[in-house]
Formats: structure tokens, sequence, C-alpha cells
């Protein structure tokens, strides 16, 4: 392995790179000339010449500081393509200045992000130019030196940062290496980097430098020393601790070497130290658990074990869960050959699945053959087609399925009344929400804040305002408290619609019935009372956030 420093040159010497291989189907159009550019160091540019040809470099400050407004502009608004860069990094390295470096990285950044390798010659056309690089430059150096395939050149860009004294604020620079060192499979080299190299230079790694290493040991099937790292950092205490990046990075790598035990150990640590598992987090977890169960089934085949209903539920509901649905209909399929009579509870299984996919015409096939076989569907079938059609706002599907439901002599639940309430709240059908509400309680049963919270919120779009208050009365006499997204939700609408006052008194009642404003709610508050340029308003919310420890986002 080359080592950092090994390439660095004294830091008053002009830093040239060798050409790296061109990217395939890469054409550059430095200097006025289209070209594929060749492996090979590059020549050196004549003294009486610049880079775009024979036109003398003159200063023209005005025109140099437009050109380089206009590439700013156009660089944030995403607006370059890479041929368009180059030509725009031929023109304004013709008037640059030292300052100019700054919009020079934006166009390093373009043309680096398809074709690493002619970025990397571009820089030396700027060393050439007389412009002096900074951190930022060589970040972007070390970056497609590395994605080049030139992690050589990488290290001599490195070597050149630790001399001209840049080696301090550059751990970007440095995860950018430390990336390309772990995707060779080098990650004991990278571990050296993080925990000693760099300390060394004073640059201290951040929780990004440890994710790459985890991710490189965990894709080197090390997972064991990325959790003995990651308890490392947590045991130093310092300012860089692992964040959810880390631990879904260890926990997925425990789980594909089939350590379960240590995974879900390593997922309470995290959820302990008080960081939210994502998406990601419980895919992973849930997969893992998956293979296991795989596992058990194999080994209960290999030993004469038949399975029964519950087993063939059990294993269906898992692969439903995985988004596996056709392996679960061929269970159940093979199931029924072997003379096995599902439950309800399996086309449930099934029916949830092909709600997950929206394969309706699956879901009624399956539906059609559940009533040919003498099972008629249960409160739970009927509340996931509900719901089904309720999530694709067809009302008329929805109505149907109720209608059908009470003829079978089945009343609907609460659930099945919020399914209903909700979608016709959220596509502003209040006259036929309403009617529903009235009905479930003349049936009897209770509204809860799922009920509630959409037809409130609906006649809150719809400007009713004599009926949020009605309906919000009556659901606090109902004992039924709602909770903070309720609260910033209507305090949302309320603000939207100018009646600041009102969603001030919403949030003085939130306090006083014990629910705990986040930093949501009050962003909602100082947004209207700044819409209406009652600053003192927004100053005293602000004050009184950071007083009970919430931190603004």
């Amino acid at each position: 392995m080359v080592s950092i420093g090994e390439h660095a040159r004294p830091p008053n010497s002009a830093f040239l790179l060798p050409n790296p291989s061109s990217c395939p189907g890469c054409v550059g159009a430095v200097g006025g000339e289209r070209h594929r550019r060749p492996l090979g160091p590059l020549p050196l540019p004549d003294s009486s010449r610049s880079i775009g040809g024979a036109m003398s470099r003159r200063a023209v400050p005005a025109g140099r500081r437009i050109l380089e407004q206009n590439i700013k502009a156009r660089y944030r608004a995403g607006a370059i393509g890479t041929d368009d860069a180059l030509h725009l990094f031929d023109e304004l390295l013709q008037v640059a200045w030292p300052s100019s470096i700054a919009t020079i990285n934006c166009l390093l950044i373009v043309v680096g992000r398809d074709c690493p390798a002619l970025a990397v010659s571009l820089f030396n056309h700027i060393a050439r130019a007389k412009v002096a690089p900074h951190n930022i430059t060589y970040g972007i150096l070390v970056d497609c030196c590395s994605r080049a395939g030139r992690l050589d050149l990488g290290f001599a860009a490195m070597g050149h940062i630790v001399k001209t004294g840049f080696a301090a604020g550059s751990v970007i620079s440095f995860s950018h290496l430390l990336r390309a060192v772990c995707a060779e499979k080098k990650t004991s080299y990278g571990m050296d980097i993080v925990l000693r190299i760099m300390p060394e230079l004073n640059c201290i790694p951040d929780v990004y430098s440890y994710s790459i290493l985890f991710k490189g040991l965990c894709n080197e099937k090390r997972s064991q020393e990325a959790l003995e790292l990651i308890h490392v950092m947590v045991e130093h205490g310092g300012s860089c601790q692992p964040n959810l990046v880390s631990y879904n990075t260890v926990i997925d790598g425990l789980l594909k070497e089939g350590e379960v035990g240590k995974a879900y150990s390593l997922f309470c640590e995290m959820v302990q130290s008080g960081i939210l598992a994502n998406i990601v987090t419980y895919n992973s977890i849930i997969s893992g658990m998956c293979k296991e169960v795989e596992r058990v089934f194999e080994h209960m085949s290999i030993n004469g074990v038949q399975p029964n209903m519950i087993t063939y539920n059990i294993q269906m509901d898992y692969l439903r869960k995985s988004g596996r649905c056709a392996e679960a209909r061929k269970i159940f399929d093979s199931m029924v050959s072997l003379g096995q009579k599902p439950y309800v509870t399996t086309y449930s299984i099934l029916l949830n699945g092909y709600v997950m996919e929206k394969s309706f015409h699956d879901m009624h096939c399956l539906l059609d053959l559940m009533v040919e076989n003498g099972i008629l569907p249960d409160h739970h079938v009927y509340n996931i087609l509900i719901s089904a059609y309720a999530k694709e706002e067809m009302a008329s599907e929805v109505m149907h399925i109720f209608t059908k439901m009470r003829q079978q002599g089945l009343n609907p639940s609460v659930a099945d009344y919020g399914a209903v309430i909700n979608l016709h709240s959220s596509i502003g059908r209040m006259d036929d929400a309403m009617p529903q509400f009235n009905q479930m309680i003349a049936e009897g049963l209770a509204p809860d804040i799922i009920v509630f919270n959409p037809l409130i919120s609906g006649f809150c779009t719809c400007g009713k305002w004599e009926k949020v208050h009605e309906l919000f009365s009556e659901m606090l006499n109902r004992g039924t408290y709602p909770d903070t997204v309720f609260f910033t939700t209507i305090m949302d609408r309320l603000c939207k619609n100018g009646r600041v006052m009102e969603a001030q008194d919403m949030f003085d009642l939130m306090v006083h019935v014990g629910v705990k404003p986040n930093v949501h709610t009050y962003a909602t508050l100082m947004h209207g009372y700044f819409f209406v340029r009652k600053m003192d308003e927004v100053r005293k919310l602000l004050g009184n956030m950071l007083s009970i420890g919430s931190k603004p986002d």
C-alpha cells in the first residue's frame, strides 16, 4: 500500500498529476479543441499562450465577476452539463484571479460527477495557470482520482494536502480516500488511516469516516470487528458517536453473517441510546429473522415433521411481510392440493399481501375462491378491503363493500367507519363523511382520535370553523384527547387561513391538557405570527421553545 506522504512535494512546488485513463465515452473541450484525453502526462503549455489558444490573458475584473456569478447561479440551479462546464472552465481560466478558485471548484464538481478522469486533467491546468487550489479543490481531486480507479494519484494528492498544511481540515478528503481504499477490500489499511494517521495529523475522524469503515468491514464479512469498533466509539464518549447509518450498517452486516442475536442486541443498544430506528433498520432485522425462520422450516422438513394449518399460516405471513406474496401463494396452492382446508385467517394473510402489492385483480379472484369454498368474509377481511380501496381513494368500491358487509349481517367497526370517514374527508366530501359519523354514534360506537382527526381536518380545509369547534368540543366531552400531531395539524390549517389567535388558543389548550408541543408545533405557530408580522410573538415562542430544551431544526 502506498503511503500518504510518499508522493508529497515541497509546499511551494508545482503539483501536477499524470493524466489518468479517459472515462469511457468522455469527450472534453478544453482549449477549444474537442478530443479524447490520452493516458500520459499533459504537455506543458507555451508561456506565450493561454489554455484557450493564442488569446492573451487580460485583466477584466467586471467581466470575470459577471462570469463567475453566472456560473455559480447555474451551478446552484443544476443547469450546467459536462460539456458546458468544460467550455466555461476554459473561458474562466483565461481571466481567473486567485479568488476564482471557488467558482472553478463548482465546474470541477460538475465534470467530476460523470468523468472523474477528465476532472483530474483539469486540475493540472489550474496548477499551471497559477491559480492556487485550496482545501476543497484538493478534496475534489482526491475524490476524482479515487473514482477514476487511480488510488495512487489519490494518495499523491493527499500527500500534497499534508505538505501544504491543509491536513487538519481535510476530513472530507480523507473520507474520499477511505471509500476507495475500502472498495478495494483494503479496509485494514483504512482502519490505520482513521485510527492512527488522521489523529497524528490533527485531523479528527467524523462519524462519516467511521461509517465508511463499518461498511468496508461488513462487506469483507468482518462484522464482529465493526461491532467492536462501534463499542469503542460509544465507550470513548467523545463528540463522535455512532449515528443511525453506523448502527444500520453493522446490524445489517451481523445479520448477513447469521449473527441474529448480536444484531438484535446492538439494535437494543441503539434504541437505549436515544436513536430511533427507521425503515432500513426494521427491514434488515425482519429479513435476517425471516432467513432464520426458513432454516427452521428446512430442519422441520428434514426431520419428517409435517406442517399443519398454523404452520402454513406462519410461513405465509412472514413471506407476505417480506414482499414475497407469489411464494406465499405457492404454499397456499400446495397446501390445498394436499387436502388442507384454509381458514379465513389464511385467506386474510394472502389478501393483505395482494393489498400491499396493489394487485386488486388477484385480491378479487381470491375472494371469489373463498366464497366458492363456503367461507364468508369476516370483519377482518372486510376491513382489509375497505382500507385498501380507501387508500386508493376509490369511494364507490368502498361504499359497495360497506353495503355488502351490512347485507351479510355484519356491523362495521370503529376502524371501518374511520377508513370511510377519512376517505370522504380527504377528498372534500364532508356531506358524505358527516352522515357516517352520525350513523356510527347511533349504532353505539364511540369515535376515537382516528375518526375525529380526519373529520376536523376536513372541515378546516373547507373553512367551516363553527363545525370544527363543535366537533372539537364533542371530542373533549367524550374524553378523547388529541395528540401532538393532531394539534399541530389543526394549528397549521388555522394559521394558513389567517386565524393565528385561534391557533394560539389551540396551543394553550394543548399545553393545558398535558400534550407536549414539539419543534414542529412551535414552528407552525411561529410561521403564523411571522406572516401577520407579529415578530415579538415569534421571539417569545422561540424563547419558550429553547427554555424547555427543544432545539430548532
